[in-house]
């Protein structure tokens, strides 16, 4: 296929043949220095690479059918993959509009972590350009999305990261539309909603909604435990709108959040020696004589107690003979919310 594809290229482009070949030599002389180097060097032999792609792209839109498809385009790429193996492209022409489809190519380029580039061309003044770009960590991946209400061309990018360790994953999302024949416009991306970044469980795009389940980080929340809270959020654009808009919320494991919030006003307390405030949240006096004020949250997993239902082990440490030690401090709802019924040292 690709032998086919190369000929019919060099009939059809004459003197162009020769730069497309310059270019993926070029192409492999910066990915041998790309491995090499450091970060800040890296940045920029990055965007070299990426305008060597964008070039070869422009030349086979300006050439027209059939060198401007995008299975032509995808085979002229994965001649750069070929050349070096830590890059990797997708071609894709979204829209009904054949006379003047947008061209996305999405590469990502693998150097420890992954880095995506979404790379948008079409139709300008003076011919075919590149119309915007943008590059995140992570892989970069193309997701349908229905037509705006005038039936532009609209599509959402994903870049997912490598994964915690803990279950979940980075995610960066963008939805874009096409702006008239000759622009593109970003309506939205996870920044609105997740300004500090989204940990997510899982996603997923489907019929113009987007739902995303990530973690929630509150005080008391630790990486890598289990039952902790976790919310999903399902948004959509709503009609007459642009932006994504918050549509529902479903929440997972509220009482652990609901718990720590208790327990962070508990350990407040005993700092300061707030009596009124401790006799709230611990109400048996005995329990409440036995506290040091020393006693500090550990960055432990809370545990499921295997005595009376709903009971919450939380690990702290406090002094103990001019000692740390841990303790455990169980924690039973009732009526009034939480409130901690024992605490025990662990070593007696």
């Amino acid at each position: 296929m690709r032998a086919g594809w190369i000929m019919a290229g060099l009939l059809a482009l004459g003197l162009a043949a020769p730069a497309a070949a310059d270019r993926l030599e070029t192409f492999r002389e910066l990915a041998a220095r790309y491995v090499e180097v450091s970060d800040p060097e890296a940045d920029g032999l990055l965007s070299q690479m990426f305008e060597l792609i964008d070039a070869e792209v422009i030349d086979s839109l300006r050439s027209g059918t059939p060198f401007a498809s995008a299975p032509f385009i995808q085979d002229q790429l994965d001649g750069f993959s070929a050349a070096w193996g830590g890059a990797a492209f997708r071609v894709a022409q979204p829209g009904r509009d054949a006379k003047h489809p947008l061209t996305i190519v999405l590469a990502t380029v693998t150097r420890g972590e992954p880095r995506g580039s979404l790379r948008i061309y079409g139709p300008a003044r003076g011919g075919p350009a590149r119309l915007a770009a943008a590059a995140r960590d992570g892989v970069p991946e193309l997701h349908a999305w229905p037509s705006g209400r005038d039936g532009a061309t609209q599509f959402v990018t994903s870049w997912l990261g490598v994964p915690t360790g803990r279950g979940s994953r980075p995610l960066y999302l963008e939805l874009w539309r096409r702006d008239g024949r000759e622009g593109v416009a970003r309506l939205w991306s996870s920044d609105e909603a997740f300004p500090e970044g989204a940990a997510v469980r899982g996603f997923a795009i489907k019929e113009g909604q987007l739902a995303i389940r990530y973690e929630v980080h509150y005080p008391g929340w630790k990486p890598g435990c289990d039952v902790e809270t976790e919310q999903e959020d399902v948004y959509r654009q709503p009609p007459g709108g642009e932006k994504l808009a918050l549509q529902r919320r479903r929440v997972w494991n509220g009482w652990h959040r609901e718990l720590h919030a208790v327990v962070t006003r508990f350990f407040g307390a005993l700092g300061t020696g707030d009596g009124k405030l401790l006799a709230e949240l611990v109400p048996d006096p005995s329990v409440r004589a036995r506290l040091p004020r020393t006693l500090r949250a550990e960055a432990a997993c809370d545990q499921l107690d295997a005595g009376p239902a709903g009971t919450i082990i939380v690990a702290a440490t406090g002094l103990r003979e001019h000692r740390l030690a841990p303790w455990s401090l169980a924690w039973r709802h009732g009526p009034r919310g939480w409130r901690l019924a024992a605490a025990t040292p662990v070593l007696q």
